[in-house]
């Protein structure tokens, strides 16, 4: 089997490329229920639907390359885009939690959490 290179997910907030992520994942959740019957499992019904970015990175000693806790305490929408391959998710939305860590010996770490539109892949 030949070698293959892999997707590496990247991150931009407003169009700008964000360098220190470490972990990052995407996440669609089409908000649709669960119809039961007495028979058993008759279908759903359609949601409205969310797509929800989370993040990890390393702090730089100038401070992180977004304001995440100041948009999240104003409640700013930003736009957030993570490309995939080909395609990519394009969307917006506002950060539901924002936080900035730190461990014994461990670098200092932001991490967010982000709720916005579901779109499709463009």
């Amino acid at each position: 089997m030949p070698l293959q290179d892999h997707l590496r997910l990247a991150l931009l907030i407003n169009g700008v490329f964000q360098l220190k992520p470490s972990s990052l994942e995407i996440e669609w959740d089409s908000g649709a229920q669960r119809v039961d019957t007495l028979e058993g499992l008759a279908g759903k019904t359609p949601g409205s639907g969310t797509t929800n970015i989370s993040a990890t990175g390393a702090v730089a000693i100038s401070g992180p390359e977004f304001d995440y806790f100041s948009a999240c305490q104003r409640g700013d929408y930003v736009d957030m885009q993570v490309p995939l391959g080909f395609k990519g998710y394009i969307g917006n939305g506002w950060f539901q939690t924002a936080g900035i860590s730190q461990s014994v010996n461990g670098n200092t770490e932001f991490k967010f959490s982000w709720t916005g539109e579901f779109s499709k892949l463009k």
